[in-house]
């Protein structure tokens, strides 16, 4: 059986369990947390999470977990067919993990309470998300989902995403990122309304109290 290593309160963990129940597969899962230490190293070279562990051996990198799956397990697609909506597909959800979540994620210390973010580093993020934020609108048709009528490992990427940008934004930045883009906010409340969503977020706050 395949094994998904990480925990709850990761987003792209959350992501790839999303995607496993999405696609009906049964899955045995691993609490793992990010390790520098050999035996994780071992595992996962960069000692992140998540990755899983197949007959054939260990996957790392959301991304790739996602298309991985999607290819074994053919059922419930999460990636179209056709080559360049497919290419359309992988084109929103790098924008999104590039443009606009990685630039929250240099905010995380302030919005965990940590300590504050710099100045500068504050400006940067705020930028890299205006011009992250334009490219998303541009690529995405939010009909309803982000790339047409079908959920694909975009949305499942753009909803846990958000999820931490928009927090990002409203507590360090004073911004509400879901409001800046036309259509994602509906997009939010169609995947929310989903027992999978409800499923994962619920272990994902049990996971965030219990820390």
């Amino acid at each position: 059986m395949l094994k998904l290593h990480g925990y709850a309160v990761s987003n792209y963990y959350n992501m790839v369990k999303h995607a496993l129940f999405v696609k009906g597969i049964e899955y045995e899962a691993v609490t793992a947390l990010p390790d520098q230490g050999p035996e994780m190293l071992a595992k996962s070279p960069m000692g992140k999470v998540p990755f899983i562990e197949t007959e054939q051996g260990i996957l790392t990198e959301t991304n790739i977990i996602l298309e991985y799956l999607d290819e074994v397990y053919p059922d419930t697609p999460l990636y179209p067919s056709d080559p360049f909506e497919k290419a359309k597909v992988k084109e929103v959800l790098k924008t999104v993990e590039l443009y606009i979540e990685a630039p929250a994620h240099t905010l995380v210390p302030e919005l965990m309470g940590r300590e504050k973010v710099a100045e500068e580093t504050k400006k940067t993020a705020d930028a890299m998300l205006s011009r992250g934020i334009a490219a998303f609108q541009h690529h995405a048709s939010f009909s309803p989902y982000a790339c047409g009528e079908n959920l694909t490992a975009a949305d499942i990427l753009i909803y846990y995403s958000i999820k931490l940008a928009k927090a990002a934004g409203k507590v360090v930045l004073k911004r509400d990122i879901v409001t800046e883009v036309e259509g994602l906010a509906e997009l939010m409340s169609l995947i929310d309304a989903t027992d999978v969503a409800q499923q994962v977020v619920a272990e994902n706050k049990a996971a965030l109290k219990a820390m």
